[in-house]
């Protein structure tokens, strides 16, 4: 597979609306792997758009169990590992790290805020395997209008 730019998302609807800003006809292709849905646009190369649904991560105890209060020990852990509503995160982790095995350029399009700036980060970080350093850049908009893009 040739390599690629990946741009992250925080939500599914910004990761179509910038996947179709970017492509050259502007009808990006739709896919879906393991349930999660990317979008491939193709304009001076190839472009996959990725969501994220939200918080993928979460912040946890270093120690387990109850005996350890107050905790002050934390690290970062996917969200399906301490919250049990939250198995379908597996899904969504495991697809923007396969996305991200080929993927050369990384850009964070998520919102432009404390919280986007931290979904984002922490996904470069651990879902695409330490890439938070080398990522292309920070996507910066106030709303998803074409002429923005």
């Amino acid at each position: 597979m040739s390599k690629y730019t990946l741009i992250i998302t925080e939500k599914p609807d910004a990761a179509q609306r910038i996947a179709a800003a970017l492509d050259e006809k502007e009808k990006p292709r739709k896919m879906s792997d393991n349930g999660v849905p990317y979008y491939v646009a193709k304009r001076n190369r190839k472009i996959v758009v990725v969501p994220a649904l939200g918080h993928l991560y979460t912040v946890v105890d270093e120690q387990k169990g109850r005996r350890h209060y107050p905790a002050f020990a934390f690290k970062w852990a996917p969200k399906y590992a301490s919250e049990r509503s939250a198995t379908h995160v597996r899904n969504w982790l495991q697809t923007i790290n396969k996305l991200a095995r080929d993927a050369d350029t990384f850009v964070d399009a998520c919102d432009y805020d404390v919280e986007g700036c931290i979904i984002g980060y922490y996904i470069l970080k651990y879902a695409c395997e330490g890439r938070e350093q080398e990522h292309g850049g920070r996507e910066a908009h106030g709303n998803l209008r074409r002429k923005q893009m």
